[in-house]
C-alpha cells in the first residue's frame, strides 16, 4: 500500500470503534523503531513504516495516530484489523531547516481503550550550506556555531545569567568539545563532549554577577578547544556583559544624596592620525554634580582592551568639584580609515553608573 502524501496530517487522526476488538496484549508490534540514518537535507522528505500483527481472536482498530512534532505526519490501516492481518502507520518527517540528530515519538492509540504504544523514529539531518549558513554562521574548520559572542545585556549586580550557544558538527570525525577560562564569575558547561559528524551540541554559559565584584561593561575572552582525528585547535570566543548597581534598595532621600557624575568632553577628536609608535595622549574631566563624594572605579574601552591606558585617574572626586583623567591612546593596531571608539567611565554614581566619551579620528 502506497504512502499518499496527499492525505496525511500532522493532527490526530481518529477512527470510531463500531465492534468489539481486540485487547492491546493481543497486538504484536514487528517494530516500535525507525531509523532513518544519515542523509542530505537536500534530498527532502524521509518515508517510513512501522507495523503490528494482531494475534487476538478478535478484530482491532487503529483509533489515534498523533505526531509529537509538527516536523512528523503519519497515516495509518483505518478499519477493523481482523485476527492474523497486518496493520500499518507510515509516517513521513521534514528535515528543512533541522540539522543535526533527531529523535521524535509518534504516539499509536489501538483497541476500545486506546492503549497506548510510542514508536520512535531517529536519524541524522546533514545541512545544506544555505541552513547552516544562517543558523551556525561562524565557521571554524569542522565545527559551526550560531555566534562566537554571548551578549547577557545588562544585568544587576547580585543576579545571574544563563546564556547558550549552539553548535554542529560539519565535518567527518567526531569531535571532542570542551571550553576554558580564569574567571571566577563564570561557569562553562558542555552538552555532550563527543559530537559525531553531523551532530549538535550546546555550550551554557553560567554568569554570577556577585563574583565578578565591578560594575560596568565587561567582556570575558574564553578558549573553546576542538579534539578530532590527530589535529587540535583552539577557538577564541567571549562574553559580554553590562553589570548595573542595585538601587532597589535605596530611597528616595538616599538618590537625592547620591553622587551624580558627568563628563566632558563626550567626544575628543584625534584628527587625521598615523600609526607610530609613540600613544596619542589626550585627557578629560569627571565632575560631580551630587551631595555627597564620587568614586571613579574605571576608565576602559572594551573595544581597544590593550591600546588605552590609564596614566592618571582620581579615586574620588568631591561634591561640586571636578578632576582631570589623562589617557595615553596606542593608534598602532586600527585599520585605515575613520575610527570611533568608545571608553567607559565607571563611578558609584547609582543613576548613570557608566558615562561614555567617544575618540574619533581617521587613521591614514
Amino acid at each position: 500500500m502506497g504512502l499518499n502524501i496527499l492525505k496525511m496530517a500532522a493532527v490526530p487522526l481518529t477512527v470510531i470503534a463500531s465492534a468489539v476488538v481486540a485487547p492491546a496484549d493481543n497486538i504484536r508490534w514487528l517494530n516500535t523503531e525507525y531509523d532513518f540514518g544519515a542523509f542530505k537535507e537536500a534530498a527532502g522528505n524521509q518515508q517510513g513504516q512501522v507495523q503490528f500483527v494482531n494475534e487476538g481472536d478478535e478484530p482491532t482498530i487503529i483509533t489515534r495516530v498523533k505526531p509529537t512534532c509538527g516536523c512528523t505526519v503519519a497515516r495509518y490501516t483505518e478499519g477493523e484489523i481482523a485476527p492474523g492481518d497486518t496493520a500499518t502507520v507510515w509516517f513521513e518527517y521534514n528535515p528543512t531547516g533541522r540539522p543535526g540528530r533527531f529523535r521524535k515519538h509518534i504516539k499509536v492509540y489501538t483497541g476500545v481503550a486506546s492503549d497506548l504504544t510510542s514508536i520512535v523514529i531517529t536519524g541524522t539531518v546533514i545541512g545544506t550550506p544555505s541552513t547552516l549558513g544562517t543558523q551556525y554562521p561562524e565557521e571554524f574548520g569542522p565545527l559551526r556555531l550560531s555566534t562566537s559572542h554571548i551578549r547577557l545585556g545588562n544585568v544587576v549586580y547580585g543576579q545571574s545569567r544563563h546564556e547558550y550557544i549552539y553548535g554542529y558538527n560539519q565535518g567527518t570525525d567526531t569531535l571532542r568539545v570542551s571550553w576554558s577560562h580564569p574567571y571566577d564569575a563564570l561557569s562553562l558547561g558542555v552538552s555532550t563532549r563527543n559530537v559525531a559528524p553531523g551532530d549538535l551540541f550546546t555550550l551554557s554559559a553560567y554568569f554570577n554577577s556577585r563574583d565578578q565584584g565591578e560594575i560596568g561593561s565587561l567582556e570575558y575572552p574564553v578558549t573553546l578547544h576542538i579534539d578530532y582525528g590527530e589535529r587540535h585547535e583552539d577557538v577564541m570566543l567571549s562574553m559580554s556583559a553590562n553589570i548595573l548597581p542595585d538601587t532597589s534598595k535605596m530611597n528616595e532621600q538616599q538618590l537625592r544624596d547620591a553622587p551624580s557624575s558627568l563628563v566632558y568632553p563626550t567626544v575628543v577628536e584625534l584628527g587625521d592620525i598615523s600609526r607610530r609608535s609613540k600613544p596619542y595622549e589626550f585627557s578629560f574631566s569627571v565632575k560631580n554634580e551630587g551631595r555627597t563624594p564620587l568614586k571613579v572605579k574605571r576608565v576602559h574601552s572594551t573595544q581597544v582592551r590593550k591600546a588605552l591606558k590609564v596614566s592618571r585617574m582620581p579615586s574620588v572626586v568631591k561634591p561640586g568639584r571636578e578632576e582631570r583623567v589623562k589617557c595615553k591612546f596606542d593608534t598602532g593596531g586600527l585599520e585605515s580609515g575613520p575610527f570611533n571608539v568608545s571608553v567607559e567611565v565607571v563611578t558609584d554614581d547609582p543613576l548613570h553608573p557608566t558615562r561614555i566619551l567617544h575618540l574619533i579620528g581617521i587613521v591614514k
